[in-house]
């Protein structure tokens, strides 16, 4: 375990944590049966009840991680610390900011229908 690894893996668990803390937000805001559009355009996408659909992708980011941790702890030379690292830091923020894309473009889509609470 190098000090590179733990950085990463710091950096994986605040993106997580944001995932997290947003989706229970959004959670709190819908009813226990709201379907929640989880791609493109709402009115004709794959819609899935509200603890799946906000539970799901947190569920799927914390299991590449665990890949991506699995293959930077199985490395010994320091040049691909490096890379590892770099992968694992710039993937945890640009998956932050795909859910939290997602998680806008779902809210304002269940917004115009009237589905959130105030």
């Amino acid at each position: 375990m190098t000090l590179l690894s733990i950085a990463a893996d710091i950096l994986w668990i605040v993106a997580l944590s944001i995932m997290a803390s947003i989706s229970l937000t959004a959670w709190r805001r819908m009813d226990a049966d709201t379907r929640v559009p989880m791609q493109g355009d709402a009115r004709k996408a794959l819609r899935l009840k509200r603890d799946l659909a906000l539970g799901l992708p947190i569920g799927l980011a914390f299991a590449f991680g665990a890949v991506l941790l699995w293959g930077h702890r199985s490395v010994t030379n320091i040049s691909y610390d490096v890379i590892f690292f770099g992968l694992r830091a710039t993937l945890a923020a640009v998956i932050a900011l795909m859910h939290l894309q997602w998680l806008k473009g779902a809210l304002a889509a269940l917004e115009a229908e009237g589905a959130l609470k105030p």
